[in-house]
């Protein structure tokens, strides 16, 4: 089936390519065409016409922990370390596996529902989250955590390769199996060596949170003598692709070590900026040429997974941290959210153009806070709201289609993870 939505505006993705009015043209096996309308173009089946609408590349949301939806306003306020080890470990704990499944879909729908299409997530029952964006028609790139500790005889790595190699051909290639070494605080430098080797073995990426806080970068430093990147490095892990979560507390060596590798930066914004962890040199990174996404960590520590809220608190702190306002701007943050987390990611391009993947999403324009319109950029970034999302498509199917999901059911799945919410938190 051929698809064309005519809109007020379109944006490829391409720095500064923006076409007012613009039209774009998609099947399942991609985009056709992109930017000005075209009088003269192929027939369609289908022309969604939304006069008020701004169409942008679908958001990619490059760290999460879409479970953690169950465990939403949990101990908020709290510094990390007792926040992790006093309240959340305890009761994920206790979650299963469906648990787990049911706390993934209320978290698509609520990225669906925000322009998201695509995520990566970091936790434990994989095929669970794994069946969870099956069905709600998402993008994935899925890492089974993984914890020394709870992993003696190396048995939850291999679960995990076999993971990745299980679901690599399943889901129309939808969804990425990695491997999701939580932390060195909590994955030595032999289980992370050993997780690097099987990453490079059966050529898969790795997931991992480096150099979050202050406490992991003293931690760190006093067993081994070197910075969390360092230890990385050291240890081969990026040999393999890696999504390096958060990356606050960089110094210029660790920066050079990263502009060298495959992968990049998931950049947390509120996250970081919640748990008191701090403001990532984000242009400094930039500068060394290492690729930067942008992701909301899990919502229990960012509460939203709002990609629109991330690029404004992104733009904005950079702004604070360096007290210029020029440190970082709107269209910087957009491409984050898009082509940044796509470069971190691999396989998909965040970008409207032709031959790429047909995942996009339409914002509407037609409400106080986007008039008017001085700079499309701007409005995007620091007027959007999640909840201005009508239309999202991914790999060319309708997954939010004016306003409404067309894969969850929204009111089941809300009732059943408020249930479950209930009973984990209630056992405590």
């Amino acid at each position: 089936m051929r698809w064309r939505i005519e809109a007020r505006a379109v944006w490829t993705g391409v720095q500064g390519a923006w076409y007012a009015p613009g039209q774009v043209t998609w099947t399942e096996a991609g985009i056709e065409s992109a930017g000005a309308p075209e009088p003269s173009s192929a027939p369609v089946d289908r022309v969604i016409r939304v006069p008020e609408g701004v169409v942008l590349p679908g958001l990619l949301n490059a760290h999460n922990h879409a479970a953690m939806a169950l465990l939403r306003g949990l101990a908020d306020d709290s510094a990390l370390e007792p926040w992790l080890y006093r309240h959340i470990f305890p009761v994920e704990a206790k979650m299963t596996a469906e648990d787990v499944w049911v706390g993934t879909l209320l978290a698509c729908a609520e990225m669906i529902r925000g322009g998201t299409v695509g995520f990566a997530d970091m936790y434990f029952h994989a095929d669970a989250v794994a069946r969870a964006v099956e069905q709600s028609g998402m993008r994935a790139w899925i890492a089974p955590g993984l914890v020394e500790a709870d992993d003696p005889g190396r048995e939850r790595l291999l679960a995990a390769v076999a993971f990745a190699q299980r679901w690599r051909d399943r889901a129309a290639g939808r969804i990425v199996g990695m491997l999701g070494p939580h932390a060195p605080y909590t994955c030595g430098p032999d289980y992370l060596e050993a997780v690097a080797e099987a990453a490079v073995l059966h050529r898969l990426g790795v997931h991992i949170h480096l150099a979050e806080s202050p406490r992991e970068v003293e931690t760190i430093r006093e067993r081994y003598g070197l910075s969390p990147v360092a230890l990385a490095e050291r240890v081969g892990l990026f040999s393999a692709r890696v999504v390096v979560a958060h990356a606050v507390h960089l110094d210029d060596r660790d920066r050079a070590i990263l502009a060298g590798i495959r992968g990049g930066v998931a950049h947390c914004p509120v996250s970081n900026a919640k748990l008191g962890n701090g403001i990532a040199d984000v242009p400094a990174l930039l500068r060394q040429g290492v690729a930067v996404g942008l992701g909301t960590d899990g919502p229990a520590s960012t509460n939203a997974l709002d990609l629109f809220l991330e690029m404004k608190t992104m733009a904005w702190l950079q702004k604070v941290r360096g007290a210029d306002p020029t440190a970082l701007g709107a269209r910087e943050a957009l491409a984050a959210a898009t082509s940044g987390s796509a470069a971190v990611l691999g396989g998909v391009s965040g970008q409207l153009l032709p031959g790429h993947p047909a995942d996009l999403c339409v914002v509407s324009t037609a409400s106080p806070h986007w008039t008017p319109v001085h700079d499309w950029d701007s409005n995007v970034v620091y007027a959007t709201c999640a909840q201005d999302v009508r239309y999202v498509v991914c790999a060319g199917r309708m997954l939010l289609e004016d306003g409404r999901l067309t894969t969850i059911d929204e009111a089941a799945v809300r009732q059943e993870a408020a249930e479950r919410a209930r009973h984990l938190v209630g056992e405590r």
